[in-house]
């Protein structure tokens, strides 16, 4: 199997982010993602588990929709489905960006 990629937009950071298996549900791809850790050995992206308001933050991959320039959020699951990348047609190469949610406490 070939190595596949993301390209991952967080705060204006962006790192190529090798993903293990694609087929992995996206839940446990941003479980993966929010334990990465750089060579450095620390985290490569810092992310605040709450907001400025106190509110508990969870996060969503999104992808650009080309046609009106806005981000699309890719929901890990869609009723008792647990949505993978290919479901919303990400392929290697492709960029996604990591987007707060705030849900209420």
């Amino acid at each position: 199997m070939e190595d596949f990629f993301l390209d991952i937009v967080y705060q204006n950071k962006l790192v190529k982010f090798r993903v293990v298996n694609p087929e992995t549900p996206l839940s446990m791809l941003m479980t993966n993602l929010r334990h990465s850790v750089g060579s450095d050995g620390r985290l490569i992206f810092d992310f605040p588990s709450i907001d400025n308001t106190g509110a508990p933050l969870d996060y969503f991959f999104a992808k650009e929709d080309p046609e009106v320039h806005e981000l699309r959020v890719l929901r890990p699951r869609i009723g008792k489905e647990d949505q993978r990348l290919a479901d919303y047609n990400i392929h290697n190469g492709d960029q996604l960006f990591l987007v707060p949610d705030p849900f209420p406490g």
